[in-house]
């Protein structure tokens, strides 16, 4: 696949994927032009992948791990932005309501990180738990599970918010 065909084909799911995980709009567009940087150099790698979705998605995980590594490392700047009211949420609805952006952007980010990511690329990116446990290098029943409880904890939280 050429990277056009990438981003014509994955490009939004991609970006979706990393506003969400990342909760910074700059950010996931500087991860995604060097995931397609990356892409572009596993040309020869092409002709052995077997579910280019997966590949692609495990890559641009990768990207994320390494920008979690660099932000570790980093000093604090302030740029980063993850916290609940950081705006990820219009990325993936049409129009929502302020509250609703607020909801579901506090909501996902109570989530352990490898429960949301399970829950970011089931329901925004549309992957199987196989697709899924092959990009997180985990096996099937574990993102299952990880989603089955994270859905759990959504559910919770939904029904608290409601009541107040």
């Amino acid at each position: 696949m050429t990277p056009e065909e990438i981003y014509d084909r994955y490009g939004e799911k991609m970006y979706q994927y990393l506003a969400l995980r990342l909760g910074s709009p700059q950010d996931a567009e500087d991860i995604l032009q060097e995931t397609f940087c990356r892409l572009a150099r596993y040309s020869l790698r092409w002709r052995f992948v077997r579910n280019p979705r997966a590949f692609i998605f495990r890559v641009l995980r990768n990207e994320v791990c390494r920008h979690f590594r660099r932000m570790i490392n980093k000093p604090k700047t302030g740029r980063y932005d993850s916290g609940p009211d950081a705006v990820i949420a219009p990325t993936v609805f049409d129009r929502p309501d302020e509250r609703t952006v607020r909801l579901v952007s506090r909501a996902l980010s109570l989530l352990p990180d490898n429960q949301r990511e399970v829950v970011i690329l089931k329901i925004y990116q549309g992957l199987s738990f196989s697709e899924i446990a092959a990009i997180c290098g985990s096996s099937v029943n574990t993102a299952a599970s990880r989603y089955r409880y994270a859905l759990a904890k959504l559910r919770r939280h939904f029904e608290v918010e409601a009541k107040k």
